[in-house]
């Protein structure tokens, strides 16, 4: 996968590109809030820009970009 920065359609420029390590801070799923990982993927779709996470505790998971910021 390539290392890049990522252009949001609606969100312009994220600043996110795969293997970034982030913050998740969505309060959708109090379990993951604050969790730190790393971006595995990065998909858009018709509602925004969407990212696969695998947290440090191993947990893999799909968030909207908007729910994580880079650590």
């Amino acid at each position: 996968m390539e290392n890049k920065s990522y252009k949001s359609r609606i969100g312009g420029d994220l600043g996110m590109a795969v293997n970034d390590k982030i913050e998740i801070i969505s309060n959708s799923i109090p379990e993951i809030y604050g969790a730190v990982g790393r971006i595995l993927e990065i998909s858009e779709t018709d509602t925004g820009t969407d990212i696969r996470v695998e947290t440090d505790n191993g947990l893999d998971i799909w968030i909207d970009a908007e729910d994580a910021v880079i650590y």
